[in-house]
């Protein structure tokens, strides 16, 4: 017998038209198209994640939930009940996307943004407006009254600050002030890159409940593989995530991982010093080459040019990030930055001669 049933018209219309995520992976070689830390966690952290391990048959218990919940709470001086843990911050965006939005719903978001907004905006339905973020000399900038008023009606209005993946900072806490104002909807803040960059709006939280940040331990804190993030927020929006979650959500090596990265945060703050002088290496090198790059608050560089810069370093065994135009390099070791601007040298400069 044959299911009478055609199998799609069993999908919504808009998840058959959705593009999932897609990337080229290297499996050996040098990694930087993802913007991981090219730095391990202490040993600390992986020695428990692997111990817990022992217990893998069982379910975690929910205090190691709320431990972590806890302990993310001290860390952004919040209430632990405005702190909605999840599988990394995608988690976080997928429980805010299917839980607060509906088909139809309108998000604003920025051009150049994270990919993953686009994804989860299609596989949902949703109605995407896009302001157009502008270079301006070394940085990109935000048209500020075209996002307000594209947001007044918006459900939501979800930007990255950091940017990525140009590495700017767009918002001032003045502008998301006005959006949480005057929106109909909610205000979610990405802060993927707050341990690079260093500035936040969760104090807004308190005055603003519509207003959301989401943050993620898979880059200073070097967990990438962990999946671990979370988002804070206003209590009423924790419960209601809440709700549609389980204490086993993050698992149980994962959830360890977090807590001992987090009792254990002071190591954050050397990666991502030995990362910002990393940076600053690859840029200087990269304009001396007679690149354009623009300058960044994040762990990664957004490079400009004419030539095919993604092949060749591909064929030496370095994976960037080639974003239409544009290539968006990850800040590695000291190493695997000489390694990169010694590759692209030899490139340019056999380039330039023909």
């Amino acid at each position: 017998m044959i299911a009478p049933t055609e199998i799609k018209n069993k999908i919504k219309p808009w998840l058959l038209q959705a593009k999932e995520y897609d990337f080229t992976d290297i499996k050996e070689g040098i990694r930087l198209h993802l913007n991981e830390s090219p730095f391990r966690p202490p040993e600390v952290v992986i020695e428990k994640a692997s111990r817990a391990m022992l217990n893998c048959n069982r379910y975690q218990n929910p205090e190691l939930l709320e431990r972590f919940r806890e302990l993310v709470a001290e860390y952004n001086k919040v209430d632990k009940d405005m702190v909605y843990a999840s599988p990394g911050a995608d988690g976080s965006l997928r429980s805010i996307f299917y839980n607060f939005l509906s088909p139809s719903s309108t998000i604003v978001i920025n051009n150049p943004s994270y990919s993953m907004y686009k994804v989860y905006s299609s596989t949902v339905g949703l109605k995407l407006k896009e302001i157009q973020l502008k270079p301006i000399g070394e940085w990109w900038v935000e048209d500020n009254e075209a996002l307000v008023n594209a947001s007044r009606e918006a459900e939501i209005t979800v930007i990255d600050n950091p940017n990525n993946p140009t590495g700017s900072p767009v918002l001032t806490k003045d502008i998301v002030k006005e959006i949480a104002e005057t929106t109909k909807g909610l205000v979610l803040v990405d802060e993927a890159y707050f341990e690079f960059y260093g500035k936040s709006v969760i104090d807004l939280i308190s005055d603003y409940p519509n207003l959301m940040v989401v943050r993620t331990l898979s880059k200073a804190f070097s967990m990438a593989s962990f999946r671990v993030g979370y988002t804070i927020a206003d209590k009423e929006i924790v419960k209601a995530l809440m709700k549609s979650s389980t204490p086993f959500d993050i698992a149980l090596p994962s959830l360890v991982a977090g807590i001992t990265a987090m009792e254990n945060r002071g190591y954050v703050k050397g990666i991502v010093e030995e990362i910002k002088r990393n940076r600053e290496t690859m840029l200087l090198g990269l304009r001396r080459l007679g690149l354009k790059v623009y300058n960044s608050v994040t762990n990664f560089l957004l490079v400009d040019s004419d030539k095919d810069i993604w092949n060749e370093l591909w064929r030496h065994g370095i994976a960037i990030r080639k974003l239409g135009e544009h290539y968006r390099i990850s800040i590695g070791t000291r190493e695997e930055v000489e390694m990169l601007l010694n590759v692209l040298g030899d490139f340019l400069e056999d380039s330039n001669t023909k």
